[in-house]
């Protein structure tokens, strides 16, 4: 298979810098950042963020291989500022923004863990129910097919909203 280990994905070979910067020749006020180890889910972040910025005229990324975990980053501002400064402020603010909602989360989670073995006893006997209620696939009607719907073409009468509809 042609795919790469999946420690490549994060694993940053010896030598190899995270992030390349390049001036584009074509663009005034101009970079292209190459940044390795990174995929669709930080690129996407980042230029979302940066586009959200007055002073950025253009922003857009690609990946150049979908087998290479790198990710190009091209970013134009106006001549108030440099892309590398706003580079900066974008990964600063996202960095604020995900700890925030981190400590949030955190939060939440400790309010309302089990407080003793009743509270854990009590959340097992409803994930009980709620599970034995929906069934799952595995417990559905033998009339019913694997997603819920009527097996035969002709719909079932029992339904009140089903319809038949005729190819």
């Amino acid at each position: 298979m042609n795919a790469p280990e999946r420690f490549e994905m994060f694993l940053l070979p010896e030598g190899a810098r995270k992030i390349e910067i390049t001036k584009d020749p074509k663009m005034p006020n101009c970079l292209l950042f190459r940044i390795q180890r990174e995929d669709h889910t930080v690129a996407n972040v980042l230029r979302y963020r940066l586009l959200s910025h007055p002073q950025v005229l253009f922003c857009a990324y690609r990946s150049p291989h979908p087998l290479e975990y790198l990710i190009e980053l091209k970013v134009q501002t106006t001549s108030r500022t440099t892309p590398i400064d706003v580079m900066k402020e974008a990964i600063q603010s996202l960095m604020l923004e995900y700890g925030n909602i981190r400590s949030v989360f955190e939060n939440d989670l400790a309010r309302v863990a089990p407080s003793s073995a009743g509270d854990a006893a009590m959340r097992a006997q409803q994930r009980a129910v709620a599970a034995s209620s929906f069934g799952g696939f595995g417990a559905m009607e033998p009339a019913m097919s694997e997603f819920g719907a009527a097996s035969d073409i002709g719909g079932r009468s029992d339904r009140p909203d089903d319809v038949d509809i005729d190819f």
